[in-house]
């Protein structure tokens, strides 16, 4: 499902990531431990492409990320195809604090998956039920308490329907049940 072979990321001179090597199968659950400041989040970042590697080869469900020194278009066009079958909840959320909790999870399917948004509602009704929050789906993010906005955080990856989900500090604001 996710291969990675030589991974260097490198800022200001400095590397980040040195060669990192790492394969996971589809359905395993694998999770990146390590101090503050060891790449965790670069690394995940690199595997969606927001942040661009120097060197090495990704590959997520059949698709190839293309390194910094690729030409732009192809590179545009792996990253299309990459953030349409990866899903990624990030370490502050990041939903948009202007729509309500049943905009963020329809905008995506919506306008990346075509979906029409009767579809993309009964979906995003679904998932809220699946991570426990009936009833907020008219509620902004500011409404909503930290481990609520990283439910809806999930759910919003998951309405993606991805191939894989990446995780950023995946237990930070969640009660341990």
């Amino acid at each position: 499902m996710i291969q990675v072979r030589g991974l260097i990321r490198t800022a200001e001179g400095r590397p980040i990531l040195n060669g990192l090597d790492v394969e996971i199968s589809q359905g395993e659950t694998v999770a990146v431990v390590g101090p503050s400041g060891a790449g965790k989040s670069t690394f995940l970042r690199c595997l969606n492409g927001l942040d661009p590697f120097q060197a090495g080869r990704v590959r997520i469900a059949g698709q190839e990320l293309l390194p910094e020194s690729a030409d732009a278009a192809n590179r545009a066009a792996a990253l299309g195809a990459i953030r349409r079958q990866v899903g990624m909840v990030f370490q502050s959320f990041n939903l948009f604090p202007h729509l309500t909790v049943m905009d963020n999870l329809c905008l995506a399917p919506q306008k990346v998956l075509g979906k029409r948004r009767t579809a993309a509602e009964t979906t995003a009704l679904q998932l809220l039920e699946e991570v426990n929050l009936h009833g907020v789906q008219s509620r902004y993010p500011r409404q909503l308490s930290g481990g609520e906005q990283q439910r809806v955080a999930i759910a919003r990856a998951l309405a993606m329907q991805p191939q894989a989900i990446l995780f950023d500090e995946p237990t930070s604001s969640l009660d341990p049940e």
